[in-house]
């Protein structure tokens, strides 16, 4: 096997590492809210099935944003041994193969799929939401569908496949139009819709 083979298969065995951690943080924030607060309505945290899709949904929004960082690892390192110009794999075929990825991630727009199974799961959400703002993006409604779900920025991140900076940027932008102070957490105030 090559050195280049190792470097993906560690780098894969590395994320599917990464899931298991944020799928554990996540179950664990849930164990660790304070007594009596919820991070969905009463009404709904008693239902075992929108328990069930809610968990579902969370892995969905993890998978599409591991799958993006999968896509950058391999197109990375496809690149790189094409740039070298080693014949031992035709790069002709490592090309092929470059395309067919590309081509695949182009597709698949996991954010649409997100976002149906989120307003499945969360009716008005969204028509709550800009009910009280109605000047936010569609690019900042679905940031704040990720906040509502409580994923973290990192895996915000991977699934926008955006960069730490351009998250933390879209937070300081929705927290201004949400007119949210300092002390105010931005998460919290999204669980409310």
């Amino acid at each position: 096997m090559s050195r280049n083979n190792r470097k993906i298969i560690r780098e894969l065995e590395a994320l599917k590492k990464q899931i298991e951690r944020l799928k554990e943080n996540y179950l664990l924030r849930l164990q660790t809210l304070p007594e009596g607060q919820s991070p969905v309505p009463a009404k709904q945290a008693e239902s075992a099935e929108w328990q069930e899709k809610n968990e579902k949904l969370l892995q969905y929004a993890i998978r599409a944003g591991n799958d993006n960082a999968l896509y950058k690892t391999v197109s990375r390192e496809l690149k790189k041994i094409i740039r070298s110009g080693e014949e031992t794999v035709p790069v002709s075929a490592l090309k092929e193969v470059l395309q067919k990825m590309e081509k695949v991630m182009k597709n698949s727009d996991h954010s649409e799929i997100f976002l149906q199974k989120f307003q499945k799961l969360y009716p008005h959400f969204f028509e709550h939401l800009l009910a009280a703002h109605p000047d936010l993006s569609k690019t900042e409604q679905k940031f704040c569908a990720y906040l509502r779900i409580r994923l973290n920025s990192h895996q915000i991140a991977q699934a926008m496949d955006v960069s730490m900076e351009a998250v933390r940027k879209n937070r300081y932008r929705i927290r201004k139009k949400l007119q949210l102070q300092a002390d105010d957490s931005l998460e919290d105030y999204i669980a409310r819709f």
